[in-house]
């Protein structure tokens, strides 16, 4: 080297216990063309203490004709030896070969001549096997993406290409020039036993957005060594398919959220780790739950199933009302999927016109889910144009798909699901169905019909003819509702129901006895699913509660002069002294209608009124109130018989640990559960009771759960 000037490039080689190897590719480094004073070699030899470094010093010495330096880390790791070589480089650019490979003679001088300030240079890259080291072969990804990127109009003639066009560049850290400024501010993760080099260039990208010009002329190669024991060609097991590829895709969680090319390409990044874990299970499917826990236990905001699960769904479910639609049926539904744990293709209701999206719904069911197609066109919970819409588009994705599905699943409250996998069924009768009711569907919570109107047509005669077939007289009249009911008691070959209360009720009024018979055979009663306990620690919301008082929560419809009436009358009679030690918080719609009565009912001082919040903040606001409340609807105009509604907040209060307080009918689901505290609806001096009480053990320390009042 000329004087003091720095070099203009500095190549780092990293190695490790084979100096017979290194050699070579120092003697390729010694052969450039660029003039020995504008490079330099920084050899890194890394966690070996079997005299390696000694070998390649020695083999360093050989090479008279450029600058090399050898240094040692006592630190195993490519990427540490890599970030040792970067802050030893004297370079203004800084350029990787690894141990096992070579470079052409024009590498160095080509790549330095397309520098430019925001351009990166690619040189191409060949693979050579150690028998055959004079006859390189491009056909790789690599070079072939190259070979795409001359197409690019300019891009022949030395025109920029941007990086999205480009990724797969990304994917190694050899071939190509950095300056080694932008190096040391991004640094390598030392943590990551695989996958460095893409991490490393993604975030330098984030850092500074650049370009890459590719080398038109192949006369600057970098040469692959086709070793076996490669990292580039591991045993794709558990560690290399799926905890290596999580460590990176966490390693990039630190690029922020943004939009624009850095979004674009570090999505790109990340859909190109997890196609690793897709091909693991496609041969490994029984470990798809560990894959799942250990996906979840990182929280990876970009975490992408659809291409984990991209063509290996063997399941069906017809879901009308899905996530990310806000609504409790759509949010039961992802929660069932995840319960039963079976891989489905998804087809629903694009519900824009009604419902709001929320993205982050999406987490629940999504490891579960391959394919989702949400369809267009009006929506309408009870019309029978809508059905007979749906089913069309319905029958159109499957044939688009041209999936041979081995089940079916539906779910309502909301006919068209049922109807359309009765269709299915008839269809496909080889397939079993599985068809849950959220609540009684013909029925209103009144005990009153609901209005609906079938329609003669294709449609109902599909069903009519079905339930003929399998032995059933079909309804003599045209009630949507009791269609979609005994449409899937007649054909399913499971009937799910939440709770005995809801089965006995529904079959009760079923219209046929022999059909209920049926129903009773293929019946299963389950529960909402509660979601696992790391579910709840998904959000963080801004709520802040008086820890000096007794704090209720209560997540749903109120009104101060009905529902809930036994809280809030015991809020007002309670002594100044006691009420004051207490607050009852109220998340639910209109909160400004709502918090103007609460005014009025002069209980302002006592309730907090709160609109409601999402689905992921009402989990992990129910960790923070000392009580939990949840009440029973009033089924008493039903008649005789339990309380057939089992409220689906009680399975999310359940996964909480914050003690339940129930306000229950007679006889009902709830009333049979064992929780913290239990009172009767309409019973305003049990539940003051249970507010003194809560006040009594806060004056004595932490509320905690007590005995049934």
């Amino acid at each position: 080297m000329s004087g003091s000037l720095p070099p203009d490039i500095s190549v780092v080689v990293a190695t490790r216990g084979r100096p017979e190897i290194v050699g070579e590719a120092l003697s390729s480094l010694a052969a450039q063309t660029l003039p020995a004073d504008a490079f330099e070699v920084v050899v890194v030899v890394n966690g070996s203490s079997d005299g390696t470094y000694e070998a390649v010093e020695e083999v360093a010495r050989q090479q008279t004709d450029m600058h090399v330096r050898v240094l040692r880390s006592e630190r195993p790791g490519v990427a540490h030896a890599r970030t040792v070589g970067l802050w030893a480089a004297r370079g203004t650019h800084m350029t990787i070969v690894d141990d096992d490979d070579r470079v052409t003679p024009h590498y160095l001088e080509d790549l330095l001549a397309a520098v430019e300030p925001g351009i990166v240079p690619l040189a191409w890259l060949a693979d050579v096997e150690p028998d055959a080291p004079d006859a390189p072969d491009f056909a790789n990804y690599y070079s072939d993406a190259l070979t795409a990127a001359l197409a690019i109009p300019g891009a022949a003639e030395g025109a920029p290409v941007p990086v999205v066009r480009l990724p797969q560049a990304i994917s190694l850290n050899v071939g190509k020039l950095v300056p080694v400024s932008l190096a040391r501010t991004v640094g390598y993760d030392f943590s990551l036993r695989g996958g460095s080099d893409f991490v490393f260039w993604t975030k330098a990208f984030a850092h500074e957005q650049f370009s890459f010009r590719v080398l038109p002329d192949r006369r600057a190669c970098y040469l692959r060594t086709k070793v076996p024991d490669s990292l580039s060609r591991q045993e794709p097991g558990y560690d290399f398919s799926i905890t290596q590829r999580l460590a990176c895709i966490g390693s990039l969680e630190s690029i922020p959220d943004s939009t624009g090319d850095v979004e674009r390409l570090t999505r790109h990044m990340v859909r190109s780790q997890l196609v690793h874990a897709q091909r693991f299970l496609g041969r490994n499917p029984d470990q798809r739950t560990t894959v799942i826990e250990d996906v979840e236990s990182r929280r990876l905001r970009r975490m992408f199933w659809s291409t984990v699960n991209e063509g290996a769904a063997q399941n069906l479910a017809l879901l009308y009302c899905f996530t990310p639609w806000v609504g409790t049926a759509g949010i039961v539904a992802a929660r069932r999927l995840r319960e039963r744990g079976v891989l489905v293709d998804v087809v629903c209701k694009d519900l824009d016109e009604m419902r709001d999206r929320d993205t982050s719904l999406k987490v629940i069911a999504d490891p579960w889910v391959a394919r989702v197609a949400a369809l267009g066109g009006p929506a309408d919970f009870s019309s029978w144009g809508s059905v007979e819409s749906w089913s069309g588009g319905v029958f159109a994705q499957l044939e688009e798909w041209g999936t041979d599905h081995r089940s079916v699943y539906s779910r309502a409250m909301w006919v068209a699901s049922h109807l359309v996998a009765a269709q299915y069924k008839l269809r496909n009768p080889s397939v079993p169905w599985t068809a849950e009711f959220s609540d009684p569907i013909s029925r209103t919570i009144h005990g009153r019909r609901r209005p609906g109107r079938a329609r003669e047509g294709a449609l109902l005669e599909e069903l009519r003819s079905g339930m003929r077939a399998a032995g059933f007289e079909p309804p003599g009249h045209h009630d949507t509702f009791e269609w979609a009911e005994v449409a899937a008691y007649a054909l399913a070959d499971e009937v799910l129901f939440t709770n005995e209360n809801q089965l006995e009720y529904m079959l009760d009024y079923c219209p046929d006895p022999a059909l209920a018979e049926r129903v009773r055979a293929v019946a299963t009663v389950r529960p909402h699913p509660t979601l696992p306990p790391r579910f709840y620690d998904l959000a963080e919301p801004d709520y802040v509660l008086d820890e000096g008082v007794v704090n209720l929560g209560y997540f749903g419809a109120f009104y101060p002069t009905r529902g809930l009436t036994e809280v809030t009358g015991a809020l007002e009679g309670l002594p100044a002294h006691v009420r004051s030690r207490v607050r009852l918080h109220v998340f639910t719609q209109d909160p400004a209608t709502i918090r103007s009565a609460v005014v009025d009912a002069g209980l302002a001082d006592c309730v907090v009124v709160n609109p409601y919040v999402g689905f992921l903040e009402f989990l992990a606001l129910t960790r923070r109130f000392d009580v939990l409340v949840v009440n029973d609807a009033d089924s008493s105009e039903h008649g005789p018989g339990g309380n057939p509604y089992l409220p689906s907040k009680l399975s999310d209060y359940l996964g909480s640990g914050t003690p339940v307080w129930a306000i229950v009918e007679p006889g009902s689901v709830m009333s049979r559960r064992s929780l913290a505290h239990t009172t009767l609806l309409g019973d305003v001096a049990a539940a003051a009771e249970v507010v003194t009480g809560l006040v009594a053990a806060r004056a004595a320390g932490p509320v905690g759960a007590s005995a049934d009042l």
